[in-house]
This record gives C-alpha cells, structure tokens and sequence, in this order.
C-alpha cells in the first residue's frame, strides 16, 4: 500500500489556500501590463490641464500638465476582472470624467490585447479627448479617434 503524507483534506486546503493568494495578488505575473498615457496636446500660453485619477484601491492624486507634459500609469488586471480606473480632466472651464479603464464599459476595452501589453493613449486638445489603443507606446497621430467631448 502507497503512503502519502497528506490527506484529501489537506490537499484540498492547500490548494484553496493557493488559489486565495493567487487571487489576492491578482495573478499579476500571469496578465498582461497595461499602460494608460495622457499627454496634454493644448495650446501654448494657456491653462494647464489637470488630471485626476484613481481606481478603488489607489488614488493616483492630481496631475498638473502644461501643453506638452504627459503623465502615465500602469498597472494588471485583478484576476476578477474588476480592475477600474476612473479619470477626471480640467482645463479652463472645460470638464471630462470618464473610466479610462473597466471591463467592457470602458472605450480603451482589454480583449482587442490579450496576450500583449495594452498602451492607452489619450491625447487632450482644446476640441475633445482622443484616444489611441496600440501595443506600443508611441502612437502616430492617424491611430487617434474621437473618444470624448469636453463638458
């Protein structure tokens, strides 16, 4: 008879217990990065532009960029599938808010990218909000369309 030294049980709860850090780390290693970029393309000689963005974990605080100056993050999506990220833009008495990145909601969506880093680009003009989904981080200007109008 073959001697093992764990029971079904304890098999079973080290595997939960796997799965659950897994699951609490978001499996990052296993899921592409995805890069959100913002890049200020306003007039010279005017107001600066001010982002803030935040998901429901981390508040990434408010990002002052004169014309030229761009701000990025990056970050995995959870395991879940509820990573969510959440931009609000100000420039004059111009105002944007929108989810730059949740599931399927979301313009700039992940399922285009499965298997490689996903760059969001998003180019603000004093007309409207572009944005630019490569898998490179430098996109030409033709990769750019209409995402959002100014409020």
């Amino acid at each position: 008879m073959a001697y093992y030294p764990y029971t079904k049980v304890q098999l079973s709860l080290v595997i939960s217990f796997v799965i659950n850090i897994m699951m609490m780390t978001n499996a990052s290693i296993f899921k592409p990065r995805i890069t959100e970029q913002f890049i200020s393309d306003l007039p010279q000689n005017t107001h600066l532009l001010y982002v803030h963005c935040q998901s429901r974990d981390d508040d990434l605080k408010v990002h002052t960029l004169k014309p030229g100056d761009q701000f990025d993050f990056s970050f995995r999506r959870s395991i879940l599938g509820t990573t969510h990220f959440h931009c609000n833009f100000k420039w004059d008495t111009k105002y944007s808010e929108f989810d730059v990145f949740y599931r399927e909601k979301s313009v700039c969506k992940y399922h285009e990218f499965t298997e490689n880093d996903l760059y969001c680009t998003w180019l603000v003009k004093d007309s409207a909000i572009f944005l630019a989904r490569t898998k490179h981080p430098s996109p030409s200007p033709s990769e750019f369309q209409f995402a959002y109008a100014w409020a």
